[in-house]
């Protein structure tokens, strides 16, 4: 069931602080309002629209300021993450947004945090692939994420034995999940409807129902 509330901050990227919409109950519950992004769309918070909307234009244009320096390091860097890869350079695992949100967080000195990386879907293939990192709604600085394979082979194609034995054990910038796993992943990440946080709110309400 769908309930209507009023953003009190913004949650990008679709909405603003001082938007009235209506999302699912489970985003609602389990996330929006017990971080304080929302509130249930009552009579006194729809009389409060005009104060929300102009702090949050104060907060955006000091959060700009404050992100800038950082969105002018991420802006053109290139990392390289490494994996296991099989034949014609498909990894075994995958390439996720954690993974990059850590290695830029370790590039720039700055905490990156992994959903505002704008990765439709996991990285499966060794190659070179352009990643934007949505800082601020007006700072989204694109990063080059190089992937090779776990011996330093860019589009290696290493046989599965070699690739068993040679495997980098210290490779901790690339996730390597199961088939089972990595298909949950993509179908958690493929979601276009909402935002990748209401994803995140919408699979706890799940998990919190009885069985």
């Amino acid at each position: 069931m769908r309930v209507q509330v009023v953003f009190l901050a913004d949650v990008p990227p679709k909405h603003l602080a001082g938007d009235i919409r209506a999302v699912s109950g489970g985003y609602a519950r389990n996330y929006l309002i017990p971080q304080g992004l929302a509130a249930p769309a009552t009579a006194d918070q729809m009389k409060r629209i005009e104060k929300i909307k102009r702090a949050a234009e104060a907060k955006r244009a000091r959060d700009a300021s404050d992100l800038q320096g950082v969105a002018n390091l991420l802006d053109g860097l290139s990392v390289t993450l490494k994996g296991r890869s099989g034949q014609g350079g498909r990894l075994y695992g995958s390439i996720t947004t954690m993974a990059i949100a850590q290695v830029l967080t370790d590039a720039v000195g700055h905490d990156i945090d992994r959903r505002i990386i704008s990765l439709t879907e996991p990285i499966r293939d060794l190659g070179t692939f352009q990643v934007p990192v949505r800082l601020h709604m007006d700072l989204i600085p694109t990063v080059t994420v190089v992937v090779e394979d776990a011996s330093g082979r860019y589009f290696a194609a290493v046989p599965e034995a070699e690739g068993e034995e040679g495997a980098d054990e210290d490779a901790e910038t690339v996730d390597e999940v199961s088939e089972d796993e990595a298909e949950a992943e993509d179908a958690a990440e493929e979601e276009a409807e909402e935002a990748e946080a209401e994803d995140a709110a919408e699979e706890a309400e799940v998990e919190d129902k009885p069985e």
